[in-house]
């Protein structure tokens, strides 16, 4: 009796142990540059009601200016627009999708040079809704950040440069483009408490306030990391009248550096998850979790065998389960796709080759209804073009 116990505690044992389904990557454009074709993908693809993905690259097209681009649920991609400078040019933010199918993005280069807010519409037609000031000290500057779109139609979004802070060429911005295309400022970043130089999408609760990261400032000085002096970035709120608040200043050790990505919001339970990309614990990222009152938790240090540098923003489904990607790291050290679950258990979906599937991965990752993922790799090393790659993981 006491050996079929232990044979059978052995076989559950065995069974808890096994690895969960493998999923299944499947490379569905790779990217050839050129005129007729993007090159480097940078922003998170947007999926539209009919199974559509749309995205941007950095390069390529027309103009070797980048281009907004489709992919149809048979896995055909088209080119909708190629940048020529004047109306943009390298965009590398994902794009967000109104009810009429118009797409909303930010891009480099425009008249002035510093940066554009662009409207493209299902047939392709760009409209340049704000070009940003030539000059400071007043003018927001460099909208790399994506856009978040409101029922009104208005959108936010954050430049890195500008306003009239206590740096060099400003140190940010937060801005509102009205649907006459007025832009209006939400808050500009002084370089020391609140940080310096905001990265990523904002995000928007029910009650309307907004909430982003700075990739730098705030009250500690990480001076091991490149920039020096500058602080560790910091998670900010914006009341809904125009209150700003500091939920939380990194300090550069176990609770990490460098929050590049924006905030996913879990609307059952009010908290907000992001990622930085350093921290002086293991130097390869984390995920955390903060409430909406700032109380600060990490919930996830990457080790480098499941990725490092969680830069691309992190996506949530309706169980609690968070998906994301690292930009390097994994078994081949060319970045992972991951997932972890409500109870923060991390899962590596896929490790990068470097081949057909890519490296690099940027952005996040896109969740449609049936649980397939959808995502970019920045690059690839199996064709002469190395310019990266849209790929699915399905169940």
């Amino acid at each position: 009796m006491k050996k079929f116990v232990l044979a059978l505690m052995v076989l559950v044992l065995a069974i808890a142990m096994q690895p969960a389904q493998a999923q299944h990557f499947h490379v569905l454009h790779e990217f050839q540059d050129g005129p007729f074709d993007g090159a480097s993908p940078g922003g998170a693809l947007v999926r539209d009601h009919a199974g559509n993905l749309y995205g941007t690259t950095g390069h390529g097209g027309l103009n070797q200016m980048g281009v907004v681009y489709k992919i149809d649920p048979t896995g055909t991609e088209s080119v909708l627009f190629s940048f020529d400078g004047t109306n943009g040019a390298g965009p590398f933010a994902g794009m967000v999708l109104d009810h009429a199918g118009n797409l909303y993005g930010t891009a480099g280069a425009g008249l002035n040079d510093e940066g554009v807010i662009f409207r493209v519409s299902p047939s392709g037609e760009e409209t340049v809704l704000f070009d940003f000031p030539a000059k400071l000290p007043l003018g927001p500057i460099q909208p790399i950040g994506g856009l978040l779109l409101d029922k009104a139609g208005n959108l936010y979004g954050a430049t890195t440069l500008g306003g009239n802070g206590n740096c060099i060429d400003g140190c940010g911005t937060i801005y509102r483009l009205d649907t006459a295309g007025k832009a209006h400022m939400l808050h500009q970043f002084s370089g020391g408490a609140d940080g310096f130089s905001p990265l990523g999408s904002l995000i928007a609760d029910a009650n309307g306030n907004l909430y982003g990261v700075a990739q730098v400032g705030g009250d500690f000085n990480c001076s091991a990391d490149p920039f020096e002096g500058e602080g560790c970035g910091t998670v900010f709120r914006i009341a809904k009248n125009g209150k700003f608040t500091v939920l939380h200043a990194f300090h550069g050790g176990t609770d990490g550096d460098i929050p590049q990505a924006g905030l996913v919001l879990n609307k059952a339970t009010g908290n907000l998850y992001g990622a930085t990309t350093g921290g002086k614990k293991s130097g390869n990222g984390l995920i955390f979790q903060i409430s909406p009152k700032g109380k600060y938790k990490v919930v996830h240090q990457f080790t480098g065998t499941d990725g490092s540098s969680p830069n691309g923003g992190l996506i949530l489904d309706e169980a609690g389960n968070i998906y994301g990607t690292t930009q390097s790291g994994g078994s081949n050290g060319l970045g992972t796709a991951f997932a972890m679950n409500a109870a923060f258990q991390l899962k590596v979906l896929h490790n990068f080759t470097g081949g057909r599937d890519g490296f690099a991965p940027l952005t996040g990752l896109t969740l449609d209804p049936a649980g397939n993922l959808f995502g970019t790799a920045f690059k690839n090393l199996r064709t002469k073009h190395d310019v990266g790659d849209v790929f699915e993981i399905t169940p």
